[in-house]
């Protein structure tokens, strides 16, 4: 399942509690920003973590700025950390190369 098209965080949890009480692997999947990714991340997790997590091999810029933290996997396995939330400070500072005006695009 995919966290932005399967009911967000509650939406995706429910499928892998349902996965798990079935025996099966929950492997959810995330092809977009950081953000979404670290929440997909957490709720595989908190459903028992033994299943994969696919994610784009693209490049992205904004998913590395934001996901930096993680870029040092031992074992193809993620260190999600222990700070609140989804686990990262505020990224807007890192991230203002990519704010645009949004008046620039009037016509």
């Amino acid at each position: 399942p995919d966290i932005g098209k399967w009911g967000g965080v509650d939406g995706c949890f429910a499928i892998a509690k349902k996965a798990t009480a079935a025996g099966k692997s929950y492997c959810p999947h995330w092809l977009s920003g950081g953000i979404g990714l670290l929440h997909s991340a957490h709720v595989l997790s908190a459903a028992d973590g033994k299943g994969l997590l696919e994610i784009d091999s693209n490049p992205n810029p904004l998913r590395t700025m934001i996901t930096e933290h993680l870029q040092d996997l031992e074992d193809s396995h993620l260190q999600l950390g222990t700070k609140p939330g989804i686990g990262i400070e505020n990224p807007l500072e890192k991230l203002t190369e990519y704010i645009l005006d949004h008046q620039s695009f009037s016509s």
